[in-house]
């Protein structure tokens, strides 16, 4: 390919997304100009599937499990209040627990503080 295509190529593929400051060059990388194209049915079916996932979707039919490490992140994204509530509480207990163990509230039976 001359630098001309090259360049072409690269204006069309860099992506640039400045919220998060990342520019990603895939310009030389290996595949098609329909590759996109070819790919966006597998794509949606892929978007589809996480959606369902972040919105308490079974993942795990066995043991009919939800997939919770979404939640865990963000609580607000849970799909029911109660799993939303637990979550926030569980945060904030172990917050509370990590402050006292740091703050020496919450000493070890043979020492003064905990040490790393």
């Amino acid at each position: 390919m001359d630098s001309k295509a090259l360049w072409q190529r690269y204006k069309k593929y860099l992506n640039t997304n400045s919220s998060i400051g990342l520019s990603l060059d895939i310009s030389r990388i290996n595949f098609s100009d329909d590759y996109f194209e070819g790919m966006e049915p597998a794509m949606k079916r892929a978007f589809k599937a996480m959606d369902d996932l972040e919105s308490g979707a079974i993942a795990n039919p066995d043991e009919k499990r939800m997939v919770g490490h979404y939640w865990l992140r963000a609580p607000k994204l849970a799909p029911t209040p109660e799993l939303r509530r637990e979550i926030e509480e569980t945060l904030t207990s172990i917050k509370t627990f990590a402050s006292s163990v740091h703050s020496g509230k919450i000493k070890p039976q043979k020492s003064k503080r905990f040490t790393r």
